[in-house]
């Protein structure tokens, strides 16, 4: 009867499970490198074209994503995502670097590494709604450049130094980014430098507060002119407080981009829309997360993002000269692999942002994305 019963137990789906998962573990530890796929899907119904109001609004498969992960001896360790955007039809990183962790506290990086720029302090996205928000498609936030970048951080102070020596190519198509970058004829960007510095106040039981600011700035070489061709600086202040579920950031921006022979109030981007050529962005996030259970998922976080773009232009054309605000309230669904982000979007002038056209006057999308991660 013993015997019987070891035999069954080795033919359940628990114990080939539990096998399989000594396999694996047993299989990492040879072999260091971890390898994961995503896909992510975009719902979109903007009240702004006619056409995808009739047709109850447009969905297509948006990008897929290869993700490498390993960690060596000695603290040594390697982490890169590369996406394919089936729209843009191009394959890019999002990020793709080596490091070493010199200490517990203090570590370094290699390759195309993120901008520390936000409050996320090192560069870590800080955006509630997944999509969009106004830092990020004037190019600065998540932005990843080839360079350099070490950070300490001993749970209070957290400090980023980074050198970037130009934006990520991207050979025959200007698209062809993980975020925009600036697209003028004879224009590129070389040696910019980014400084970033934090301190956590801990407020008692799961409360805390980080203030901080963070900067970068770089130089404009003319190809044509073989020469100086301007230069580009932003700044930020931000203040991230958290309370169990609870999240706010606030934070403060200013940048501009100094094109030298340039009359332009505004700058092209690769995406082909115009920026101000400088600006104040001020940018609340707010999100309470909590256990729930809604069908297959396990989490619900609900969120409100909202930026305000004081622009620095007096171009009349495009009325990029106007102000644009950017307003998204939502909710992020999820489940392990599984991620699903429901949103409204309404914005005012804000079309280099996928908010609608510049017309001076208010449009709405309402937004589903879904993403599988494994």
């Amino acid at each position: 009867m013993v015997c019987s019963t070891s035999v069954i137990a080795q033919d359940s789906p628990g114990y080939e499970m539990m096998d399989l998962e000594d396999r694996i573990a047993d299989l990492e530890d040879d072999v260091p490198l971890r390898f994961g796929v995503g896909v992510e899907t975009l719902y979109l119904v903007p009240d702004s074209s006619k056409s995808l109001r009739d047709r109850a609004g447009f969905y297509f498969l948006d990008k897929f994503e290869l993700i490498v992960n390993g960690d060596f001896d000695n603290g040594l360790y390697f982490r890169a995502r590369w996406d394919y955007q089936v729209t843009q039809q191009a394959f890019f990183p999002a990020w793709t670097y080596a490091g070493l962790n010199h200490s517990d506290e203090w570590s370094s990086e290699v390759g195309m590494i993120i901008q520390p720029l936000g409050a996320g302090v090192d560069g870590s996205y800080y955006d509630n709604s997944f999509l969009s928000d106004v830092p990020l498609w004037l190019g600065l936030a998540n932005n990843p450049d080839p360079g350099i970048k070490t950070q300490y951080n001993d749970g209070e102070w957290h400090l980023v130094g980074a050198f970037t020596k130009n934006t990520e190519l991207s050979g025959s198509n200007p698209n062809a980014r993980f975020r925009p970058d600036v697209n003028v004829p004879d224009i590129t960007t070389t040696n910019t430098v980014h400084a970033s510095g934090a301190y956590t106040f801990d407020l008692g039981g799961d409360s805390s507060i980080q203030l901080g600011s963070n900067g970068q700035f770089g130089k404009y070489y003319n190809e044509a002119a073989q020469g100086n061709g301007g230069d580009h600086y932003a700044a930020t202040v931000f203040a991230n407080y958290s309370n169990g579920g609870f999240g706010l950031t606030l934070q403060g921006l200013t940048y501009e981009h100094n094109i030298l022979g340039s009359t332009d109030d505004f700058v092209t981007m690769t995406t082909g829309k115009k920026i101000p050529a400088d600006g104040q962005v001020f940018s609340s996030r707010i999100s309470y997360s909590m256990p729930a259970s809604v069908g297959i998922f396990e989490n619900v976080t609900f969120y409100h993002d909202y930026d305000y773009l004081a622009s620095g232009s007096e171009d009349t054309v495009d009325l990029i000269n106007e102000d644009a605000q950017f307003n998204i309230v939502g909710v992020h669904l999820s489940s392990g692999a599984f991620h699903t982000w429901v949103s409204m979007l309404t914005a005012k002038n804000a079309d280099f942002a996928n908010g609608g056209p510049n017309d001076n006057g208010w449009n709405s999308q309402f937004n589903v994305v879904g993403a599988l991660y494994f």
